[in-house]
């Protein structure tokens, strides 16, 4: 055995191998310990007793392969190597570390309420850069058994849909297969159409483009399909489509100016408190 490295894998937990330690050691790679508590910690739960003996055996590896390919570098790779990913792990580092600290800055600090009345001015004066990039629509639709003795009712009523005729299909909605009725919501005109049988690309831009009430039928149910409202790919999205991402692209815009104060009052506070001077060249 090389002695550039040695493991030592440990299955039977009852053999403390090291004296004041408050774990068992499972594994050893040169002064590199992996513990018990190292294990639990990682190992899911609900693990069959064959599974949980192959996720320990393959971790502990894992382990050993990154331990020893670690200390394999450390000896073959030469000086200046070592210095250059010393210098990138250190940036990083404290990448990670300013990151961390301005999102909680952020979370704490920082007011991110968006106005309804920014949101509408928003999209006012950029309306033309919202271009759909998908066909939507507004639309409802009912799956019920074609041999329902209520279906004229049912059909009936599911054209109308008035306060009252949603009151009488929510008390008997038992009776559907399926329905839909939120259509004030805009949605992907594609996803709405994959609920019924298969229809022709002309049929179905016929029913979306002309707001139609529609009926499809197969062996045992039957569809009501109504288009309330239709919008093709490349209009400029509706406002209350897009109102979401414009609200998260002002919270965004806002994220960054309050950042970018914040950054600057780091910087003035600390030249006023001698913690960052600035040498003039000669």
């Amino acid at each position: 055995m090389k002695k550039y490295f040695t493991l030592i894998v440990l299955f039977f937990y009852n053999c403390n191998l090291l004296e004041n330690k408050p774990d068992q050691v499972l594994a050893r790679v040169n002064d590199h310990y992996i513990y018990e508590s190292d294990l639990q910690k990682a190992l899911p739960e609900n693990l069959s007793k064959e599974d949980s003996t192959l996720f320990s055996k393959n971790y502990i590896n894992n382990w050993a392969k990154k331990n020893l390919l670690y200390e394999k570098a450390l000896i073959n790779l030469d000086d200046s190597k070592q210095s250059e990913l010393n210098k990138l792990i250190e940036s990083y580092k404290n990448d990670l570390f300013s990151f961390a600290y301005q999102e909680k800055i952020v979370k704490s600090s920082m007011d991110t309420i968006i106005s309804d009345t920014s949101i509408v001015n928003y999209y006012n004066i950029n309306k033309s850069n919202f271009k759909l990039n998908q066909e939507i629509v507004k639309a409802r639709y009912l799956k019920i058994n074609s041999e329902n003795y209520n279906l004229k009712d049912v059909t009936k009523r599911f054209r109308s849909l008035k306060s009252n005729d949603l009151m009488f299909l929510d008390s008997i909605s038992l009776q559907f297969s399926s329905y839909y009725f939120n259509d004030s919501i805009w949605i992907n005109k594609d996803l709405f159409f994959s609920k019924f049988p298969p229809v022709s690309d002309r049929l179905k831009q016929n029913i979306v483009k002309n707001n139609l009430f529609y009926k499809i039928q197969d062996s045992l149910e039957l569809y009501l399909i109504k288009i309330n409202d239709y919008k093709n790919k490349n209009d400029i999205a509706p406002f209350d489509f897009i109102r979401p991402t414009i609200k998260q692209v002002l919270i965004n815009k806002k994220k960054l100016e309050f950042i970018s104060k914040f950054e600057k009052e780091l910087i003035e506070d600390a030249l006023q408190k001698n913690e960052f001077e600035l040498y003039e060249n000669s």
